[in-house]
């Protein structure tokens, strides 16, 4: 660049227009104007443009402050005073036989320097790069102070605070930021001056900058990718004594974790096929990329050692990825996992209940029923992708996917998740075969008997005849039981006072409390960032009742006491959301374990429960209240423990309880294939034409205290569930 001689000033509070001259491109004219701008403490924005014929610059604070919002009472008022000074300074670039000339238009400002660079919201801005990163860590649940040290950490001299966070947050959460405009920042026509000075033209097609590093070939040897090479052949050489990669099959999958790059777009190591994996290391793995492409690959061995090959699994590997946003992936071989799938040849569910390894299952506890799908095998592995696909979107809770005849595919949030499942997975299915072999029913809660249900041996009731202890073979097959009951809890189960009059009052004394004594712990987080996304629905719909909740930096004092205004009055109005619900699980929770709360059942709850127990008929509940708070209730009841008469919980996350999908979800989730074959015992009659509607036999519980039903309602009644 060749820059023009510049009389000197001496004032010293005066600001000073950049130095006029040529530039070989816009955004070296650009970068020089705003680095000058920083040393004279005020900052410029781009005015207006044609990218290859001119730029007008002009300092940040020119303009004036238009109102776009109608007086009010109920307007939201501006609280601070407008920075816009209709500051005068403006400069001008052009463009003229390739080269950039500089002039100024007017040097003059009307306002004093900025003591600071962060008194200037331009600079407070984020690149298209931070946004992306805000949006993914905001969907990973990720809190703004955690986003916002994340981003330090990339840039130290960022000068954004956790407001400017809040606002990005506040954005995407409103659309306006989502899809492809989050991924070209703000707006496809946007313009903004970068931290490096470069003004950055925001497209959809714009290649993202964070995607680009991840496929360096720098980053593929970096210190993170070597890393996860070496831990998956550490992975290989344990599991292969177990069996599950045996044969040079079978292959694992691990993504390469880096806070610095969002989730979706880091690398993926894998082990390669045909290779014994006991004898694997670090530098014999796979790198992909996000989308699938090879980045780099294992180093080639003389004879007679095969020349490397990527694994068959990849394309199922990398929908397992694309579906359940994994942290890493197992194929196994395991015997078990093979055999359990002949049990039945005509199964398309495993299914197990009450068992102790059960709880290593992301989401599952003792008492629930695991269940997995089961998918037909093919010649090559590759074809299973579009029958993989369809079960992970058909069972979108599972972390598990049977292979009949083959092995299974298991995934977690990352590779310690997935090697914990993974080893309660086979732990299970040798469970349910060595049970089998005994003649037990491992689906059911008690493990009895095996029934014979024309000729095949069924999960419930008694048998006539057992299969011989240690055989196994097709003779004996399961078939899932059809007798089942979908039990609600007020009004049902439960007196309505107890929760009118003892559980909610007890959540609505104890919310500021139980805020208080669990902020900072991550349950409490979680929690409030539910409770924000609701309120802010709720402001937006003129919900009564709602009112604003401040960030987090004007002090946790002020935030609790407004979540707790709102939860009050959510409480007060019955509100079935499931922000709440949780929120008020954890509370009871803690009520439950000080033993300040006892769950109160009718008389006849624990002898009806035993009875259909003993009859082999499962029974499951469905309540607006979490499935951890429904397991606390009967854990704790005044007829001591129930939850051995229960096979699952199911709770609003599968839908309101008034909408038919939520039954459909229910009976897709339990593997009933005829919706008349579960019962469904309700209080309410909007629920009870949900539940008709999706197919499902109802009954009306008739109790003290429950609501009236509309006249000629069309539906049998019963005042004890030993009518059932």
């Amino acid at each position: 660049m060749e820059v023009k001689d510049q009389n000197e000033h001496n004032l010293e509070k005066k600001m000073l227009p950049p130095t006029t001259g040529t530039f070989q491109s816009r955004e070296e004219l650009l970068k020089h104007v705003r680095d000058f701008a920083l040393t004279q403490g005020y900052m410029v924005s781009i005015r207006d443009s044609a990218k290859d014929r001119y730029v007008t610059v002009a300092c940040d604070r020119g303009g004036v402050y238009r109102k776009r919002l109608k007086n009010g009472e109920n307007m939201r008022q501006r609280k601070n005073a407008s920075r816009l000074t209709n500051c005068p300074f403006e400069v001008v670039g052009k463009k003229d036989d390739d080269v950039w000339t500089l002039t100024v238009k007017n040097g003059e400002h009307n306002h004093e320097p900025s003591k600071d660079t962060s008194d200037h919201p331009s600079c407070r801005r984020f690149t298209e790069e931070e946004v992306l990163i805000i949006r993914d860590m905001s969907a990973a649940g990720k809190r703004p102070r955690q986003i916002l040290k994340a981003l330090r950490q990339r840039n130290p001299n960022l000068v954004s605070d956790s407001r400017n966070v809040y606002n990005v947050k506040a954005k995407i959460r409103r659309g306006s930021l989502s899809g492809k405009k989050a991924e070209a920042s703000c707006s496809s026509s946007m313009e903004t001056m970068n931290t490096n000075g470069v003004a950055a033209t925001v497209t959809q097609t714009q290649p993202m900058v964070h995607n680009s590093f991840a496929m360096s070939q720098a980053y593929v040897e970096s210190k993170e990718v070597t890393e996860t090479k070496a831990l998956v052949a550490e992975l290989c050489q344990h599991f292969y004594p177990l069996g599950w990669l045996s044969g040079t099959g079978g292959s694992i999958t691990i993504r390469v974790h880096d806070g610095s790059i969002p989730r979706q777009h880091q690398l993926i190591v894998m082990s390669p096929s045909g290779v014994q994996k006991e004898r694997m290391v670090a530098d014999g793995m796979y790198v992909l990329s996000s989308d699938g492409f090879i980045m780099s690959t294992p180093s080639l061995k003389l004879y007679p050692y095969q020349p490397p090959k990527c694994t068959d699994c990849a394309p199922l590997f990398m929908k397992v990825y694309e579906i359940c946003n994994a942290g890493a992936v197992i194929h196994s071989h395991g015997l078990e996992a093979c055999l359990v799938t002949m049990i039945n040849p005509f199964s398309k569910e495993f299914r197990i209940t009450h068992m102790e390894m059960i709880k290593g299952i992301q989401g599952h506890g003792y008492h629930d029923e695991l269940v997995v799908p089961i998918i037909e095998n093919t010649a090559h592995e590759g074809e299973l992708t579009e029958s993989l696909t369809e079960a992970m979107r058909a069972y979108p809770k599972t972390t598990a996917i049977l292979v009949r005849n083959h092995g299974v595919y298991i995934w977690g949030d990352s590779w310690i998740s997935t090697k914990t499942q993974a080893e309660c997975y086979h732990y299970l299915f040798d469970a349910a075969i060595k049970l089998y072999q005994l003649g037990l029913d491992w689906s059911s809660p008690n493990h009895g008997p095996l029934r014979s249900i024309n000729g095949l041996w069924g999960c419930s009731g008694n048998s006539s005849r057992g299969p011989k202890v240690g055989t196994f073979g097709l003779d004996y097959m399961i078939e899932p039981s059809q007798r089942c009951l979908l039990l609600t809890i007020e009004g049902t189960v439960t007196p309505m006072s107890f929760v009118t009059d003892i559980l909610f009052p007890y959540a609505h004394d104890n919310v500021q409390k139980h805020l208080a004594m669990t902020y900072d712990s991550e349950e409490t987080q979680h929690d409030i960032d539910l409770l924000r996304s609701q309120i802010q629905e709720d402001l937006e719909q003129g919900v009564a009742g709602a009112v604003p909740i401040p960030p987090d930096y004007v002090g946790k004092e002020l935030v609790i006491a407004s979540l707790a205004a709102n939860v009050e009055a959510m409480i007060s109005t019955d509100r079935k959301v499931t922000s709440l619900k949780q929120l008020e699980g954890h509370i009871w929770r803690a009520g439950f374990q000080s033993n300040e709360l006892v769950g109160v059942v009718f008389e006849d709850v624990p002898e009806a429960l035993e009875k259909w127990h003993a009859s082999g008929t499962k029974v499951y509940i469905f309540a607006n209240g979490s499935r951890e708070v429904q397991q606390l209730l009967f854990a704790n009841s005044n007829y001591g423990d129930l939850r051995k008469y229960l096979c699952g919980f199911f709770d609003t996350t599968v839908g309101n309880k008034q909408v038919a999908r939520s039954y459909f979800e229910i009976l897709q989730t339990v593997g009933v294939d005829r919706p008349a074959d579960m019962l469904f015992v309700t209080d309410s009659f909007q629920e009870a034409v949900a539940a008709r509607a999706a197919g499902l036999e109802v009954i009306i519980s008739i109790r003290p205290g429950n609501g009236p039903l509309p006249q000629n309602h069309g539906f049998r009644t019963i005042a004890s569930l030993l009518e059932i």
